[in-house]
């Protein structure tokens, strides 16, 4: 405040009297200066309001437009032993103060190796929260990641049948392929996040497709 003070005064007694001297040896009568002196002197103030609406208007866009759910790219080979496997992706609270309630994942739309539609908006369930009787929605503390599974692969079985893991109870059965599950991860603050992935179950490749239409391009294992 001092700083702005001493700015204030300098602006007031040496470029007022400037810019007055000036408008005066260009023909404007002492009047006539003083007046649109006057509006000159009020142009800093209107500069850093308009700084300040600026600056607001970027951090509540930036806020609002944040994802604070987030999968993590990463993607490991399903895990699993004796035959059978089960896919997983990781969801994490990016901020590193505010813990995220009523969380939810759900696999938006589900297509085989055609682009066919298979299924849409499967509710997923967290790791933890097998066996439970509530599922679904989760909290998650600052920084802290949950897995969420997706498939089950049961390869020592002669059916031959891919499970897709549900939060309803749902037995989802699929005859093995290749397909392409378009996800999204929604914290109770920011947008969601969304992830497009693949699943080939004669290797378990399980990778991040760069388009959904196109299986064979993925961008990150």
């Amino acid at each position: 405040m001092s700083l702005a003070g001493l700015g204030k005064s300098v602006y007031e007694d040496a470029v007022k009297a400037w810019i007055l001297s000036r408008l005066t040896q260009w023909g404007y009568g002492t009047e006539a200066a003083t007046v649109m002196s006057g509006f000159i002197e009020l142009a800093p103030a209107f500069g850093v309001a308009a700084a300040i609406i600026v600056v607001l208007y970027w951090y509540i866009k930036k806020e609002f437009e944040a994802a604070y759910l987030v999968f993590d790219r990463k993607l490991h080979r399903p895990a699993g032993e004796d035959g059978f496997y089960q896919a997983c992706l990781v969801v994490r609270n990016t901020s590193p103060t505010e813990k995220l309630l009523n969380c939810r994942c759900e696999i938006v739309e589900l297509r085989d190796h055609e682009g066919e539609l298979v299924e849409t908006h499967i509710g997923l369930r967290t790791k933890n929260q097998a066996g439970k009787a509530v599922q679904g929605r989760f909290n998650l503390d600052q920084g802290a990641e949950k897995e969420i599974p997706l498939f089950d692969i049961n390869q020592s079985s002669d059916d031959e049948t891919l499970g897709v893991i549900n939060a309803d109870g749902r037995e989802l059965k699929l005859p093995y392929g290749i397909y392409t599950a378009k996800i999204r991860a929604y914290g109770d603050r920011g947008i969601a996040d969304e992830l497009t992935v693949s699943l080939n179950t004669s290797n378990c490749d399980f990778i991040v497709c760069s388009k959904p239409s196109i299986l064979h391009r993925g961008v990150e294992r």
